[in-house]
C-alpha cells in the first residue's frame, strides 16, 4: 500500500504574514523534503524561493486545487534544526513573516536559489627555473618584483597579496607569462583549519577569576556580564574561555557591533587561533559571505567573529557565545526585520545550552537590570591591565571663550603639550562634513534638504551640499534665488573643519580623519590604523567610528569637541546613550603606561549628567537612570513596541495608524496603552511622511497579544494600499 503523499508548507522568501502549501514535484522527493531545504516554487504569475518548515497534511479536494513545488534546491537542509528553531522563535516574538526572516539567516547567493559551489583555492608558487635578479626586476617591473618578493619559497594565495596597493593581479599575470611563476588550483580542504598552538592567555586575578566562571559554566545555559573598564582586558577572557571550547572539539561565535571593530581583535584572534578564525561582516563581496557561511557549516571554521548578521550562520557543536561592546545599539537591525542580535544570541545560546558573555565598559541598563534580578551572573574586571591607569576627564567651559574650528584655547595648549612629548590625541566629534548649517548673508536663507525636514550639510572637500538622510546632493549655489557663493555662510562644525583647522594651527603634524568620507577605500581603514600604530599619525579625528573597542597605546589625550549636541533631546534613551560615548571616547586615553587625560568641550559644565559621570562614573549615573525609567514606566521596565507608517502625504500615515489604534482599543486589551499616532521627529524623509504609534504593556503576552491583534486588524483598514508601515518590537529609536 503506498503511503499518502503529504502537502509542504514552505516558507516563501516574500513579505506576507503567512505560509503556503504546495505538492512535492514528484512522490520520489518527499522523502528529502526535510525543514531547511530550499525549493523553488511557483507564486501568483511569479516563480519564488522558499524554506520547506515540514509536511502540511490536507484533505483530497484541498490538494485539487495546490500547485507542485518546481524545484528542489538541495539535496539536504541548507538551515539545519537548530537553526530553523532560532528562525520559527524570532519571527514570533518579532512578529515579522517567517519567509524574510529565512532569508535574513542565508548569504546572498543562496537566498537567490543558487547551488553552494566550492571555491576553488589558487597558489602561487615560484618555478626558480633561473637565478633571479630581484634587483634587476626590480628596476625594470618594480610591481612584478614586490609580488615575486611576496611568493618568497612558499606558495602564496591571494590573501598574501592584498596589503600591496596596486593590481597585484595584472603584476602575476606578467610573471606567469614569464615563466618565473606557477599557478595551479585545488578544491579547500574538507578538514576544520589547524587550531593554531599558542602560549596560554596570560591573565591577571579578576581576568582569570572571569575566565573561570565561564569554563565552569560550560555544557548548559548560562549567561554573564563581563563588566569591565576600558582597557581591562575583556579580549584576554574571552580568548581564555575560548581556548577550553576548542580543547572540547567545539566553536565559538563572537559578535562585534561594526566593522571597524573586527580589525584589531581578527588580528589578535588569528595571532593566537591561526586559521581556524573566520570572519563575517557588510563589507565583504556575496561570494566571500558565502565561503565564509559554507566553511562554518562544514565545521572548517572554529571561530566565527562577525557583526549582526553573523549571528545566523550554522556553526558545528556550538560551546560559547559571545557579545562584545553588548551595549552598543549597531546589534538593532533598524530596517527589514528589527532584530536585535545581543538578544537573540542570548535566546541561541539558551536553545543550544551553552553559555553567553556579554562584555562592556557600560552595561546597557537593560542588562544591568537583569543583573539586579539575577537573571545574568555579573564578572567585574574593576581596573585596567598591566602598569595602565583610567584617564581624569575634566569639562572645558567654552562659554565665552574664543573658538577656532571648533577647538578652544585650553583645548589647543592641550594637544600641544603632548605633541611636545611625542604623544598622541584623538578628536571626537560625531558630526561628518564641514559645517552642518549653510546660511545666506543677503538673505537668511538655510540650505534644506528638498525632500526630508533636514538641513543640508557643507562638504567642502567634494564642494557640495548633502543630506545625511536620504542622501540628496546640491551644488552650493543653489540655496535660494539670490543667493552667490560669496555671500554664504558656513555655521557650525564638523570632522572636515576640524581637520582644517588643526593642518593651520599644527602644519608639521600629521592629521587623520577617520569618518564614512574618508574610509571608503577598502585598505584606508588598515592604512590608517597602522599609521597610528608606528607613530607616524600625531592627532587622530573621528565620529562614533572611533568611540569603541580600539587600542591605541599613544593616545594620551582625548578632547570631546561638542558634548552638548546630545545633551537636550526628547529621545528618553538620549542620556543613557551620551553617557555610554562619553565613557567609550575617554577609555581611548592612556591605555598604555603614560598618563590619560579627557577634556569635554560645553557650554553646560553643571549638566547632572556630566557632573555624576566625572563624579561618581557611569555605575551610579544608571542606577538613577533606572529609577527613572521605573517611576516613568518606560523600558526595561515596561515592554513596548512602535508602529511606524509613511505615505506620500502625512494626512494618509496618520489616517492608516489611527484606525489601527482604533481597531484596538474598540478590543479593550487590560494593561495597554497606546500613545499617538503622532509625527516622527523628523515628519519628512525622503519624500514620504512619516508617523508612528507607540505600544506599552504591563507584560509582554499582553503586548505580543496586541500586536497581532493590530497586525490582524490591518487586513480590514482599506487605507493599508496607500501606506508602508512596519512593527519594530523592542525599539532602540523612538524618533
Amino acid at each position: 500500500m503506498s503511503r499518502e503523499l503529504l502537502t509542504v508548507e514552505v516558507a516563501v522568501f516574500a513579505p506576507l504574514r503567512k505560509t503556503f502549501h504546495y505538492l512535492p514535484p514528484a512522490a520520489s522527493h518527499s522523502a528529502v523534503l526535510e525543514p531547511g531545504t530550499r525549493v523553488r516554487v511557483p507564486f501568483g504569475r511569479t516563480v519564488r524561493i522558499g524554506v520547506v518548515l515540514g509536511p502540511a497534511p490536507s484533505d483530497a479536494s484541498a490538494k485539487l486545487s495546490l500547485k507542485k513545488i518546481i524545484e528542489v534546491i538541495d539535496s539536504s537542509p541548507t538551515i539545519g534544526p537548530e537553526l530553523m528553531r532560532l528562525a520559527l522563535w524570532a519571527a514570533d516574538y518579532y512578529q515579522h513573516p517567517i519567509g524574510e526572516v529565512l532569508a535574513t539567516m542565508l548569504p546572498g547567493p543562496l537566498r537567490n536559489g543558487r547551488a553552494p559551489g566550492v571555491r576553488q583555492t589558487i597558489e602561487w608558487t615560484a618555478t626558480h627555473s633561473n637565478e633571479l635578479d630581484l634587483t634587476a626586476l626590480a628596476r625594470k617591473a618594480p610591481r612584478q618584483a614586490a609580488v615575486l618578493k611576496r611568493i618568497g619559497e612558499s606558495p602564496a594565495v591571494a590573501a598574501d597579496f592584498e596589503p600591496l596597493d596596486f593590481d597585484w593581479r595584472r603584476a602575476l599575470r606578467g610573471l606567469e607569462k614569464k615563466g618565473l611563476v606557477h599557478r595551479r588550483s585545488h578544491p579547500p580542504s574538507m578538514m576544520p583549519a589547524p587550531v593554531h598552538t599558542a602560549a596560554p592567555v596570560a591573565l591577571n586575578a579578576a581576568q582569570t577569576k572571569a575566565a573561570q566562571s565561564l569554563i565552569s559554566a560550560f555544557g548548559s545555559f548560562s549567561a554573564y556580564l563581563l563588566h569591565g573598564v576600558t582597557g581591562s582586558g575583556k579580549t584576554e577572557v574571552y580568548m581564555a574561555a575560548i581556548d577550553k571550547v576548542l580543547e572540547r572539539n567545539m566553536s565559538a561565535l563572537l559578535l562585534v557591533p561594526e566593522i571597524i571593530l573586527t580589525q584589531q581583535m581578527v588580528a589578535r584572534l588569528k595571532q593566537h587561533f591561526g586559521d581556524a578564525v573566520g570572519v563575517l561582516h557588510s563589507g565583504l563581496t556575496d561570494r566571500e559571505r558565502t565561503q565564509v557561511w559554507l566553511r562554518c557549516r562544514d565545521g572548517r571554521v572554529k571561530i566565527l567573529m562577525g557583526t549582526r548578521s553573523a549571528l545566523w550562520t550554522p556553526l558545528s557543536r556550538l560551546g560559547i557565545v559571545v557579545v562584545d561592546e553588548e551595549h552598543d545599539g549597531s546589534f538593532k537591525q533598524q530596517e527589514g526585520f528589527r532584530y536585535n542580535a545581543r538578544d537573540m544570541a542570548i535566546v541561541r545560546a539558551q536553545q543550544a545550552a551553552v553559555p553567553i558573555v556579554l562584555g562592556t565598559a557600560t552595561p546597557s541598563l537593560e542588562t544591568y537590570l537583569n543583573v539586579k534580578k539575577g537573571k545574568y551572573a555579573y564578572l567585574s574586571l574593576p581596573e585596567r591591565a598591566g602598569a595602565a591607569r583610567l584617564p581624569k576627564i575634566r569639562c572645558i567651559d567654552v562659554r565665552g571663550l574664543p573658538m577656532a574650528g571648533g577647538l578652544s584655547d585650553r583645548l589647543t595648549c592641550a594637544i600641544n603639550k603632548r605633541l611636545a612629548r611625542n604623544e598622541q590625541t584623538l578628536l571626537f566629534i560625531n558630526r561628518r562634513g564641514f559645517a552642518p548649517v549653510v546660511l545666506c548673508h543677503q538673505c537668511g536663507g538655510i540650505a534644506m534638504c528638498s525632500r526630508c525636514d533636514a538641513k543640508m550639510v557643507w562638504h567642502k572637500e567634494r564642494r557640495v551640499l548633502i543630506c545625511h538622510h536620504c542622501g540628496e546632493q546640491q551644488r552650493i549655489q543653489q540655496i535660494a534665488p539670490c543667493c552667490e557663493k560669496s555671500k554664504l555662510i558656513p555655521l557650525g562644525f564638523g570632522t572636515e573643519q576640524v581637520e582644517e583647522t588643526l593642518n593651520k594651527l599644527f602644519p608639521s603634524k600629521n592629521v587623520a580623519r577617520i569618518d564614512r568620507d574618508s574610509m571608503r577605500r577598502k585598505s584606508a581603514m588598515e592604512d590608517v590604523f597602522a599609521a597610528i600604530g608606528d607613530g607616524s599619525v600625531d592627532i587622530l579625528i573621528g565620529t562614533q567610528m572611533l568611540a569603541k573597542g580600539h587600542d591605541f597605546s599613544r593616545v594620551t589625550l582625548v578632547g570631546i569637541i561638542d558634548a552638548d549636541s546630545q545633551l537636550f533631546s526628547t529621545d528618553f534613551r538620549a542620556e543613557e546613550k551620551l553617557a555610554q560615548l562619553i565613557i567609550q571616547v575617554a577609555g581611548r586615553a592612556g591605555r598604555a603606561e603614560a598618563p590619560g587625560e579627557v577634556l569635554i568641550q560645553t557650554h553646560h559644565p553643571g549638566h547632572e549628567l556630566l557632573q555624576m559621570l566625572i563624579g561618581a562614573g557611569y555605575d551610579s549615573f544608571a542606577e538613577r537612570a533606572l529609577e527613572e525609567r521605573r517611576s516613568a514606566a518606560l523600558p526595561p521596565y515596561v515592554p513596548m513596541a512602535l508602529v511606524r507608517a509613511e505615505a506620500p502625504s502625512s494626512q494618509a500615515s496618520n489616517d492608516f495608524l489611527a484606525a489601527l489604534a482604533n481597531k484596538v482599543k474598540v478590543r479593550g486589551v487590560r494593561g495597554l496603552e497606546i500613545l499617538g499616532p503622532v509625527p516622527a521627529a523628523m515628519e519628512k524623509r525622503a519624500g514620504r511622511y512619516r508617523a508612528q504609534l507607540m505600544l506599552t504593556a504591563t507584560a509582554r503576552g499582553v503586548l505580543a497579544a496586541a500586536v497581532k491583534l493590530l497586525i490582524d486588524a490591518s487586513e480590514d483598514v482599506p487605507a493599508r494600499h496607500k501606506v508602508r508601515w512596519s512593527v519594530d518590537i523592542d525599539p532602540q529609536d523612538t524618533m
